[in-house]
């Protein structure tokens, strides 16, 4: 009893000394594979830290810009829509870390912020605009608001797409489907235009924001013709609208 498998008692140290060395060979091994586990750990990370300072750089935005931009943009500058986030990157990266322990109200961006409706309005909100993004954040338009998102300018200009329009021409019956004209002085009336389902045909007619100094046809047969305004959303051809407007976009100057 407690001489080993043999009996003998000679071997007891023996064994013991193996057990001792294969304890210190599995520790061995485990403090081994614990230290492979943390350099991949810190080498991740040093590496991705890497990749946000190099890709927040203004010198290089062309590696991750989205696409071409839109018209009536090309000669903007990146920081002219992006603004630097506040605090630097060690603030920021702190921040989000408080939020996801649960010690923060808010994440915030990590090198530049958001672009919001503020940035797209400094150059082109202008008085008597017929459908102004802060008309759609009122309770009566929460169904427009899921379908084509007309509370932000990017519901129908999303830049970095190389055009001028990319909502398309259809997105009236949204909010004009039972539209009712009384007089109506068009050749064809709103009411059966709506009921045939011939939404494009309200930009044939109509400027959406109103900026062009041009008369309303009442003839249906001279309205612009849809070639004619899927050339311009694509930024083919200049407005066919008019040639003339009642405010230019301002220029970009930070205030």
């Amino acid at each position: 009893m407690g001489t080993g498998e043999s009996g003998d008692p000679s071997r007891l140290p023996t064994e013991i000394n193996e057990i001792r060395f294969d304890v210190k060979k599995k520790s061995s091994r485990k403090a081994r594979t614990r230290y492979r586990i943390w350099a991949y750990y810190m080498a991740g990370g040093v590496l991705s830290l890497f990749c946000i300072v190099v890709l927040l750089h203004p010198d290089y935005a062309y590696l991750h810009v989205s696409g071409p931009m839109n018209i009536g943009h090309e000669e903007l500058a990146c920081e002219d829509c992006h603004k630097s986030e506040r605090g630097n990157l060690r603030q920021q990266l702190q921040a989000n870390v408080r939020y996801l322990l649960g010690r923060g109200t808010n994440p915030v961006a990590v090198g530049y912020r958001a672009v919001n409706n503020y940035d797209c309005l400094y150059c082109h909100e202008r008085p008597n605009d017929r459908h102004p993004v802060s008309r759609f954040f009122a309770p009566r338009f929460r169904e427009a608001r899921e379908r084509i998102r007309p509370q932000y300018c990017v519901g129908c200009h999303s830049e970095h797409n190389g055009k001028r329009v990319t909502s398309g021409m259809s997105y009236c019956d949204v909010c004009h489907e039972k539209i009712e004209v009384e007089n109506d002085p068009v050749s064809i009336s709103h009411r059966q235009l709506a009921r045939d389902g011939n939404w494009a045909s309200c930009l044939a007619c109509h400027d959406y924001h109103g900026n062009h100094k041009m008369e309303v046809t009442r003839d249906f047969d001279t309205r612009i013709t849809e070639q004619e305004l899927r050339r311009y959303f694509a930024g083919e051809i200049d407005s066919p609208y008019a040639t003339q407007k009642f405010h230019k976009a301002r220029a970009r100057v930070e205030p």
